[in-house]
């Protein structure tokens, strides 16, 4: 599926990027515990879903596999799903059911879900 793969990486927190044909895939691994952590976060997003936008691809943020975010953290990520919204990128949030503090933080996300499937949040 890689085309080209990158990474960004702010102390604990590591999101790696790779795009294939149809999907822009954010994986998030380590931890998010920064104080403001859309200092680092929201230019990175904003960057994606622009490249996500420009390529006509499903943005994909894989959190499956992040083992603990903050809920500073999800400021940013909400900002973000709304800015998908209004330009038109399809959007999935993955997380792990397996990990009960993102059971309970991303089941809460799924209000933002579309009825026509643009903005999606699944547990696996």
């Amino acid at each position: 599926m890689t085309q080209e793969a990158r990474r960004y990486v702010e102390g604990d927190l590591t999101l790696e990027i790779s795009q294939g044909p149809s999907e822009l895939r954010v994986v998030w691994r380590g931890k998010s515990a920064a104080r403001e952590p859309g200092r680092f976060l929201s230019p990175v997003l904003a960057e994606l879903l622009e490249q996500a936008r420009g390529s006509r691809a499903r943005l994909v943020h894989d959190f499956s596999a992040l083992e603990y975010m903050n809920s500073s953290t999800f400021t940013p990520v909400v900002k973000a799903l709304g800015e998908a919204r209004r330009a038109g990128v399809a959007v999935v949030l993955e997380y792990s059911l397996s990990r009960k503090w993102q059971d309970l933080s991303f089941g809460a996300l799924r209000t933002f879900e579309t009825p026509d499937g643009r903005v999606s949040i699944h547990g696996r």
